[in-house]
């Protein structure tokens, strides 16, 4: 029996100092953690400081950008030739009387292209450039026309460019 006394004492022994070591273990890396959340919480009440002060300075720089904005020969010693010119508030206190746009008996002026096209090249289509699926041209828009002059060989390249409008049926 005295040995079987001895193996169990052992056997007891080595159990506990397994737990303690464990035990060891896990208070070291409690102490760890600890300090780690300790630094961290000391960073993040160093950032909480600087936000504030920097609030703080975007504060009084709003401030300075209001009072340098709004100021005018009026409220300040600018010269008057620097006020910008504001329209009034009201369609009443403006001048009324004057047409706005060409004036009457104005000629009009009006581009209606270089005259017969050298070469006509049609703009098609094949894909949706939105969602890559296929398009039906839509007959009921009429094409868009593009005359572009180039100089080349000749005088003067005259073509031109019809593109059709298209519609997609799944993306519209």
């Amino acid at each position: 029996m005295t040995t079987n006394a001895t193996i169990d004492s052992k056997l007891v022994r080595a159990i506990a100092d397994e737990q303690l070591a464990n035990n060891v273990f896990m208070i070291e890396w409690l102490v760890k953690a600890q300090q780690q959340l300790s630094l961290q919480q000391r960073l993040i009440d160093q950032q909480q400081q600087q936000i504030s002060t920097q609030q703080q300075e975007i504060e009084k720089l709003k401030e300075e950008r209001d009072k340098l904005k709004n100021r005018n020969s009026k409220n300040s010693s600018v010269p008057p030739s620097s006020d910008q010119l504001k329209k009034p508030s009201d369609k009443k206190k403006r001048k009324k009387g004057f047409k706005r746009g060409p004036k009457y008996d104005h000629p009009g002026k009006t581009r209606n292209g270089f005259g017969q096209p050298d070469k006509i090249v049609p703009l098609e289509l094949e894909n949706c450039p939105v969602c890559g699926g296929s398009v039906e041209r839509d007959e009921v828009v009429p094409e868009k026309v593009q005359q572009v002059a180039e100089v080349v060989d000749q005088p003067i390249e005259i073509r031109e460019y019809r593109r059709g409008f298209y519609k997609c049926p799944s993306c519209g």
